[in-house]
C-alpha cells in the first residue's frame, strides 16, 4: 500500500473516531440541547422559549451557530461553544439598511471552518447569495452570487467553487455559465472562472474537492450536442476538461488526489500532476 493511501486510511480513521465522539447537538420545544456522545447524557443549553432554526455544529464540533427569531434583522445568528459559554449575538444584515443586492432571507447557514460560517438565500427563483460571517467578530468578510445553492466549500476550508450567478429571466439559450474559484466571479466586474470561450456548458453535478483542497471537479453537459465532460481546475494549473469517448452519465468521485471518472462500462483516472487521463478499463 502506497504511503499517501496508508496515511489517508489513518486520518480517515480519526475523522470517525472523532465524528462518533463528537457530542449531538439538537433544537426541542424552541430550545437548544446537546447530547454526550460517550453517556448519552443530554444538556440544555438555551432557556428563552424563543423560536430558532439552522442549528449548525462546526466541522470539529467545538461550536455551534443558529438563527433566532428576531425582529430589524434579516438573521439573528447566536454562536457559542459546545458547552453553552462563549455566547455571541451577530445581528445581520439590520432591515432598515440599505442594501442594493443581495439575499431576501437567510435559508442556510453552513460552517466553512470553526472561525467562519456562512449565511445562503436566494435574491430570486434562480440567483443565491453566500455572506461568510466572522464567528467571533461577526463582521461580513466575504459575499458570493450564485447560479443556486452551488457553492461547495474545500476541505481545509480556504477556497470555494461555485457557478456563477446568471440574471434572472435569460433566454436558456443565451446562458452561459461559468465554474468559478474564490473572487473570480465577483458581482458587477468581468468573469474570470471557466467557461471563458463562446461554448455553452451546463453543470449538472454539485462540485467535488480533492481531499487535500488543491483540486476541483463537476460535471457538465454541452448546450447544443448534450455531450457530457468532466472539467478538472487545481488551484496551482491550468484547468482541464475531459470528454469520455464512450456515451453514459459521467461520475466522478475522488481516490486520494488522483480524479476517478466512470463512463458507462469505462473507468478513468487523471492523477496528480498530470493533463491526461488514463483508462483503467
Amino acid at each position: 500500500m502506497r504511503l499517501a493511501s496508508v496515511v489517508l486510511t489513518m486520518i480517515t480513521l480519526a475523522l470517525t473516531c472523532l465524528a462518533e465522539s463528537a457530542p449531538a447537538v439538537f433544537l426541542k420545544d424552541s430550545e437548544v440541547f446537546v447530547r454526550d456522545a460517550q453517556s448519552g447524557t443530554v444538556r440544555q443549553l438555551t432557556n428563552d422559549g424563543v423560536p430558532k432554526r439552522l442549528l449548525a455544529p462546526s466541522g470539529s464540533g467545538s461550536r455551534i451557530a443558529f438563527v433566532r427569531d428576531s425582529p430589524g434583522v434579516l438573521a439573528d445568528v447566536i454562536t457559542m461553544r459546545i458547552d453553552g459559554t462563549g455566547t455571541r449575538e451577530i445581528r445581520f444584515r439590520p432591515t432598515e439598511a440599505t442594501v442594493l443586492v443581495g439575499m431576501r432571507f437567510v435559508e442556510i447557514l453552513k460552517w466553512i471552518a470553526d472561525s467562519r460560517f456562512a449565511l445562503a438565500g436566494s435574491l430570486d427563483p434562480s440567483t443565491c447569495e453566500y455572506a461568510v460571517i466572522d464567528a467571533d467578530s461577526g463582521a461580513e468578510i466575504g459575499s458570493y452570487l450564485t447560479d443556486g445553492f452551488s457553492l461547495v466549500v474545500s476541505p481545509d476550508g480556504n477556497h470555494v467553487a461555485y457557478i456563477g450567478q446568471i440574471p434572472h429571466f435569460m433566454p436558456e439559450e443565451r446562458r452561459r455559465p461559468q465554474f468559478c474559484l474564490d473572487d473570480e466571479c465577483v458581482f458587477d466586474q468581468p468573469y474570470r472562472g471557466f467557461q471563458r470561450s463562446g461554448a455553452h456548458l451546463e453543470y449538472r453535478s454539485s462540485a467535488i474537492w480533492s481531499p487535500d483542497s488543491s483540486a476541483v471537479a463537476i460535471a457538465a453537459n454541452d448546450y447544443e450536442s448534450d455531450v457530457e465532460s468532466a472539467i478538472v481546475r487545481r488551484l496551482a494549473g491550468k484547468h482541464l476538461q475531459f470528454t469520455a469517448p464512450t456515451e453514459g452519465h459521467l461520475h466522478l468521485s475522488w481516490d486520494d488526489r488522483a480524479l476517478v471518472v466512470l463512463a458507462g462500462n469505462q473507468t478513468w483516472r487523471l492523477d496528480p500532476g498530470r493533463e491526461t487521463f488514463i483508462r483503467l478499463k
